[in-house]
């Protein structure tokens, strides 16, 4: 039970903190419009610079100019949106049986085809021994977390190839979305020259599929938090000779240059740049002056546009980014789609609504798991800490 009488003076003073915090950021703000025009008239300083070492903060180039404005396409009346999100329920060491469910929701919305859509979800119910555990460098491991996480991704990969393969109509411009970011982050990779760090390995096949056939692919990220274009902005910063932020003396003291933009997100700088319906420039992680021939299959970039109620961020691979013709079919079909959807793609709303997961679904879940534990004679005991939280002595 939260007492919030007990809470209330710490929340007050939460709400003073960002009070400060907001002012303060006003201030960045001003700044990194500033760095902004410096890097846009020398950008070849900011790529020394990062150059100069590969121990520091991941950081992205633009493909084109920092400050690029590109204006809504041409809308596309006769066209097709498909969209797949997961959720899952948990193992949970506590109840009768260890297993795990993955559920995905699928949509493909025609529009001015007369097909009707496609609205369903797909749950799967894992429970052996080899999808339970994963092996370790010495131990065996519980499936849980990011594991789970990563096999729901590459599941949604999985069926969203199924779904252009089977649900796309010949020539009608199509566009696949998923929920959130294509990246399989890579925390150990090089910020500077190691872009391997910077693929969707879950998503090749959807990518091949959709290269294929002329559909791009992309993930939508709403709230984005990343600060990638802001850190490439921040190393014009750097007062010393080599970009070695792991081991600068400078790294924890907050009067130093390099945290002048510290804190800030790229959606604040974009917010700045980009009117309704606009998108910026493509940027890739890490320097963008590497030939093309030294790419990873399917590199990742992104870009940002201006759906009117918020900033959004979209992934897509190498592929979308460097056609015209299809960059031009994403952004349109994503401010589209947010506009429908009062702020966020109609599409993955859907897919999210048939794919979630609710409390009470998860306990009737492990009711029908008990039931046929029951029938057949099995054990069905969940642990005391379990059935404290179901029965209140007090």
């Amino acid at each position: 039970m939260l007492d919030l009488s007990k809470i209330s003076l710490q929340l007050m003073e939460m709400a003073r903190t960002r009070q400060q915090e907001v002012q303060r950021l006003k201030e960045k703000e001003r700044c990194v419009l500033e760095a902004v025009r410096d890097f846009r008239e020398n950008p070849q300083a900011y790529i020394e610079k990062i150059d100069s070492d590969p121990r520091h903060f991941f950081v992205a180039f633009p493909r084109g100019r920092i400050d690029d404005a590109f204006p809504l396409p041409r809308p596309i009346p006769t066209h097709t949106v498909m969209a797949v999100d997961g959720s899952q329920i948990d193992v949970d060491t506590h109840e009768i049986v260890l297993c795990y469910v993955l559920n995905i929701g699928r949509v493909v919305l025609h529009y001015g085809t007369g097909d009707p859509p496609l609205m369903d979800s797909l749950p799967y119910l894992y429970y052996k021994d080899e999808d339970l555990y994963k092996q370790g460098e010495i131990e065996v491991f519980l499936m849980r977390g990011e594991d789970l996480a990563e096999k729901r991704a590459a599941m949604e990969a999985e069926h969203l190839k199924d779904l252009i393969l089977n649900h796309r109509r010949e020539g009608i411009p199509t566009v696949a979305l998923v929920d959130g970011t294509l990246v399989s982050w890579d925390k150990a990779a090089s910020a500077k020259k190691d872009i391997g760090g910077f693929t969707a390995p879950h998503f090749k096949d959807v990518f091949k599929v959709g290269e294929s056939l002329g559909i791009p692919v992309a993930g939508y990220i709403s709230g984005s938090r990343t600060s990638l274009v802001i850190n490439t902005l921040r190393a014009r910063d750097c007062t010393q000779p080599i970009m070695n932020c792991i081991n600068c003396e400078y790294r924890g003291d907050p009067a130093a240059p390099c945290h002048r933009l510290e804190g800030l997100r790229d959606t604040t700088l974009f917010a700045h740049i980009l009117r309704p319906g606009e998108r910026s420039a493509c940027f890739y992680g890490g320097i963008n002056t590497l030939p093309r021939r030294e790419w990873p299959l399917y590199r990742i970039g992104f870009f940002y546009i201006n759906v009117g109620s918020e900033i959004a961020r979209v992934e897509a691979p190498d592929y979308v980014l460097e056609n015209e013709g299809l960059l031009n079919q994403l952004h349109w079909a994503v401010y589209d789609q947010a506009q429908k959807g009062m702020g966020y793609p109609v599409a993955l709303q859907e897919a999210h609504h048939f794919a979630v997961i609710k409390g009470e679904e998860r306990e009737a879940f492990y009711r029908l798991v008990e039931g046929q534990f029951v029938r057949r004679g099995l054990p069905c005991h969940v642990t005391n800490k379990e059935l404290r939280k179901r029965t209140r002595i007090f």
